[in-house]
Order: structure tokens, then sequence, then C-alpha cells
């Protein structure tokens, strides 16, 4: 199979280069910076929350094509990646959730506001597990067929959830609008979730490689089959 040769070659290269680059996003994480005026130490979380939740969306982008490429040519490479990104995307989503969680009651004493943003993400992260749990349970003969429109029941989500802020004014919600407002980030704290989030999305891939070309061994014992 061409495609587990590939993974086969370049997972040793991807994943020394992630490896690099995530001690030295910790570097510039926890040495490189300084402490935030107003958070202190905690504000460090930051870094990992907002290079989650973008790696989170970019495996809801793979999970996405993922699932259209196979309801086009039912094969087994297009099914494997989606296995793939929904289980490293459900892992990025909980990652982000409990950072956020971990954020939010430093910033805001309350682990969890019933807020439009922090809603539709939970909502995400419960159809990305319901998605992965159904794969155990569904009949096998029609559960990637299942599994690819659930997958773009999660992808389409994502939208939702990035829009989501705009559905109440910025004084009836905690989450701030920190994209849309340019970020409000002190020059000193922007290489640090530069590389923070090219290093989350680096092990995305890796993740994504490594899941791909187990579930394809998987299938070629299971089928007996290469396509």
């Amino acid at each position: 199979m061409k495609i587990l040769a590939l993974t086969k070659n370049i997972f040793p290269l991807l994943l020394a280069v992630t490896a690099a680059l995530i001690l030295y996003c910790n570097y510039l994480i926890f040495l490189g910076v300084p402490n935030e005026r107003i958070m202190g130490p905690v504000q460090r979380i930051f870094y990992f929350h907002v290079a989650a939740a973008v790696a989170t969306y970019a495996a809801l982008g793979i999970l996405l094509i993922a699932a259209l490429l196979y309801l086009a040519r039912r094969d087994q490479h297009s099914v494997a990646w989606g296995v793939a990104a929904a289980e490293v995307g459900f892992l990025l989503c909980t990652i982000t959730l409990i950072s956020g969680m971990i954020w939010g009651h430093s910033a805001w004493n309350t682990w969890f506001s019933w807020e439009p943003r922090l809603v539709t993400f939970l909502v995400l992260w419960l159809i990305l597990l319901g998605t992965n749990l159904f794969r155990g349970l569904a009949d096998p003969s029609r559960a990637d067929t299942h599994c690819a429109v659930l997958w773009i029941v999660s992808a389409l989500n994502v939208p939702l959830v990035h829009f989501s802020i705009k559905f109440l004014p910025q004084s009836a919600q905690l989450h701030p609008q920190v994209v849309a407002r340019a970020g409000g980030l002190d020059p000193a704290f922007v290489p640090p979730l530069l590389y923070s989030m090219l290093g989350f999305f680096l092990l995305l891939l890796l993740l994504i490689s490594l899941r791909t070309r187990i579930e394809l061994l998987e299938r070629r014992s299971r089928y007996g089959t290469d396509s």
C-alpha cells in the first residue's frame, strides 16, 4: 500500500521535527516570555489552549475532506484518514476544553459558563465523542458510511463555534473576542503563540499519520485487501 510506505517514510522525520519544535516551544513559554501583568504565570496556559483549539479545527478540516472523499470513492484510504482525524480531533478538543476550563477558573472564577462559545464547543466535543463511540457499536457493513455522515456534521459545527461569540454582546459573556479585536497581545507573547500553534499542527499530522497507518494495517488484516 502506497500510503503505508509514505507514512512509514515520513514518520521519523516528522517525529524529530515535532519533538524539537515542542521542546523549543516549552522553552519559550516557560523561560522565554515574562509573566502576564494581570493573570501572572497562569496565563501561560493560553499558548496551549489556543494552539490546541486551532489544531482541533485543522483536524476537523481533514475529517471533512476524508468524509467527502469516502462518500465519493468508497475507498479504505479515505475512511482510514477519517478514523484517525476523528480520534486525534477528539483528543485535541478535550485538551482545548480542559485547558479552557483551567484558564476560565483563574480568569473569571468559574470552570464553565453557559455562553455561546463554550456551549457550542462542548457540543462539538460531544459530537466527536459520540462519533468515536459509534464506530464500536455500529453494524460493520454500514459503519463507514454512517461515520462519514457524522464526520461531516462534526466539521460543519466549526463555523458555529467560531461565530457563536457574535450571538450575544460582549457584556453578556465572559469569553473575549480576541481574534476580532486583533488579539490585544503584547508583541513579546506573539512568537511563542505562533510556534505553539505550529507545534500542535505538526503533532496533529504526526498522530494522524500514525493512527492512519494502524487503521490501514488493521483493515488489511481484517479484510485481506489493500483497496
